[in-house]
């Protein structure tokens, strides 16, 4: 096993995948969101449904990308840390 060089391994951090900041604010969002429709007892409205979905399909986005850079360094690590 060898160590990476420095240049290796700003190269490796170039291409890597981002990684999402933190998402559970906005999941905290989407939850105050729903407990606020279920105790006001009234229908969802069109509205509140499309901003919930858009809220959902960003969080969904980010959970790719976090799988996605996660898949990324497991690669990376297997790589250059195998005997």
């Amino acid at each position: 096993m060898t160590a990476l060089t420095r240049k290796e391994w700003q190269s490796l951090k170039r291409t890597a995948p981002r990684v999402p900041g933190n998402t559970c604010p906005q999941i905290d969002a989407v939850l105050t969101k729903l407990e606020t429709i279920v105790n006001r007892e009234k229908p969802i409205s069109e509205f509140q449904h499309k901003q919930l979905i858009k809220r959902m399909e960003q969080l969904r986005r980010a959970n790719e990308t976090l799988r996605e850079s996660g898949h990324y360094w497991y690669d990376v690590a297997k790589d250059n840390l195998r005997p």
